[in-house]
């Protein structure tokens, strides 16, 4: 597994939060590029996604992501 682009960014006034630059290029977002938002506890996780998910697809993200963030030991979502 590659090692995590760990960077800190900051929420605006309208809730906008930067994805720095770095991550942006390595994952390929560009202008319009759609996410899914996951939370549960402190945690919160963007995915690109391109097309809508069906309920069974976001499932599986959801546990993926949960895998992931252990690993990382960001805690449990």
């Amino acid at each position: 597994m590659e090692e995590p682009i760990i960077e800190v960014t900051k929420v605006s006034d309208k809730g906008q939060v930067v994805i720095p630059k770095e991550i942006r290029d390595k994952l390929n977002f560009t202008e319009g590029s759609k996410l899914i938002v996951v939370a549960a506890g402190e945690t919160v996780v963007l995915q690109k996604i391109e097309t809508v998910l069906g309920t069974a697809r976001a499932k599986d993200l959801v546990d993926r992501i949960g895998r992931l963030t252990g690993r990382l030991g960001l805690g449990d979502i």
